[in-house]
């Protein structure tokens, strides 16, 4: 794989795509490690937070509890009305409380964005009611923006397109979804936030498998006499692995098939500009608000397979298309035992966050500033072969990263072009199976990036790696 940058021709300022994050319940982080993820990766602009409504409130007793112990049962499964993902939750050995989880997120972030899920079966089969619900969803939603006025986006359910969180259908998710735009409004009307609450949803989980449902809920909530201003934001999840397993498993949208990821994406925005143009609907961001390559797992490989893709698709985030289309990576802080192939971050045997080829890739990106700088990748037959490398200049500073997200060995080779003359010193770092990967190799154990080597050049550049499967690399050029 050839590269070449043109160090003379600039597109414009380049946007820290690492900026969107996401947390997890699932399991929680100690207190202190949304303070060192600031450090790491900067300030979120937009952090996604959950609270999840029947651990706050006990719809049996009627009983509230604000500052509940996080994936902690409260009844046993054969008593539960649904399952939802209870099976896969594992209590944080943290030990972190709802309290503490919502403010330390707070504090390191510009705004949140709240998911508020649970419920949906219980209020669907008539559990529970409809008013239940809604009083509930407005109480929890007045509670955490008490605790964290940052809070902006209310996002009402998570992927309940799926099994393990409802199994809705659209007239279902709709009932659901009306009961959330309400409460929203009232809290708005009552406090006059000086950030105010904006409802959106519904974070489904499959786009492009369940494109009728989407694009039935958005016709019904074309019609259900909102204003204005039925929605705030849109949100979708996008886990390319299972995205293309499905599509070929059912044999449907052969068009989406045959795209790599950013064209997938490209291809979803064109029918959703469609489609809302038709309905009247309002013309509002779009948060993919998460993101992955691979499948859920605790296999080791994966976090690194999972890593070389999401930087392929951070750098197609450039793109004018997405200008409204915001990307969050999943997930900060995991797992590792269920979601090594999605976290970012781990706490080693010491107690020390090491960030993982996840935590590596972000690292990396969020290290470049100034402006993009003209790049063109050449000797690559694949699909996203555009989006494997990005160039950006900061004065007389250059960075390069690349990807290879494949299971072939590469070299990437990288011809620097106009180069003022002058002496420069170069920095590789490579993440592969055994380089910067504390998961199957060697780490730092901080969160930084080991230099593989350094050496000097005058003149005219050109760099040559080796690049294993799924490797990817960070070429740092400063003028002496």
């Amino acid at each position: 794989m050839k590269v070449t940058v043109d160090f003379g021709k600039t597109l414009g300022r380049y946007t820290d795509p690492t900026a969107m994050q996401n947390s997890t319940l699932r399991y929680s982080p100690p207190k202190d490690f949304p303070y060192f993820l600031s450090r790491a990766l900067g300030r979120a602009k937009i952090m996604r937070v959950f609270i999840t409504l029947d651990e706050y409130w006990d719809y049996r007793q009627d009983r509230y509890y604000p500052d509940y112990d996080i994936g902690v049962k409260r009844y046993p499964d054969s008593e539960l009305h649904y399952l939802y993902d209870w099976e896969k939750i594992v209590p944080a050995p943290s030990g972190t409380r709802f309290r503490d989880y919502l403010i330390s997120h707070a504090e390191n972030a510009d705004e949140l964005l709240l998911n508020v899920r649970r419920l949906e079966r219980e209020v669907s089969d008539g559990v529970i009611s409809y008013k239940q619900y809604e009083n509930v969803f407005e109480r929890a939603v007045e509670y955490c923006k008490s605790l964290a006025p940052n809070i902006r986006y209310i996002e009402c359910c998570n992927e309940v397109d799926i099994r393990p969180f409802g199994n809705l259908n659209a007239d279902e998710y709709l009932k659901i979804y009306l009961c959330a735009f309400r409460a929203v409004c009232r809290l708005n009307e009552k406090h006059l936030y000086p950030i105010p609450l904006e409802i959106g949803g519904w974070g489904v989980a499959e786009p492009f498998v369940h494109r009728g449902l989407w694009e039935e809920f958005l016709e019904r909530l074309s019609r259900a006499g909102l204003g204005e201003k039925p929605i705030g934001f849109y949100s979708i999840h996008h886990y390319d692995k299972y995205c293309n397993q499905h599509l070929s498993e059912l044999g449907i949208d052969e068009e989406a098939r045959s795209l790599c990821t950013a064209e997938k994406f490209k291809l979803w925005l064109r029918r959703h500009q469609a489609l809302i143009e038709r309905l009247g609907l309002p013309d509002c961001p779009i948060f993919l608000d998460e993101l992955g390559r691979t499948r859920t797992t605790g296999v080791p490989d994966d976090s690194l397979r999972n890593a070389a893709g999401i930087l392929t698709y951070l750098i197609a985030s450039a793109e004018p298309e997405f200008e409204s289309f915001y990307m969050f990576p999943w997930c900060t802080f995991h797992n590792p035992a269920l979601q090594i192939s999605f976290t970012q971050f781990i706490l080693d045997e010491h107690g020390r966050y090491s960030a993982t080829p996840n935590g590596i890739a972000l690292l990396m990106l969020h290290r470049m500033s100034g402006d993009r700088v003209w790049s063109k990748v050449c000797d690559c037959a694949a699909p996203d072969a555009k989006y494997r490398a990005q160039a950006v200049r900061g004065g007389d500073r250059l960075w390069v990263v690349c990807s290879n997200p494949s299971e072939q060995n590469e070299v990437f080779e990288i011809e620097v072009l106009q180069l003022p003359a002058g002496k420069y010193r170069i920095r590789e770092y490579l993440c592969d199976s055994e380089k910067n990967n504390c998961v199957t190799g060697t780490g730092s154990g901080v969160p930084d990036i080991t230099c593989a080597y350094e050496r000097q050049s005058k003149g005219a550049l050109t760099l040559s790696a080796k690049a294993g499967a799924n490797a990817f690399a960070l070429f740092e050029i400063e003028r002496k």
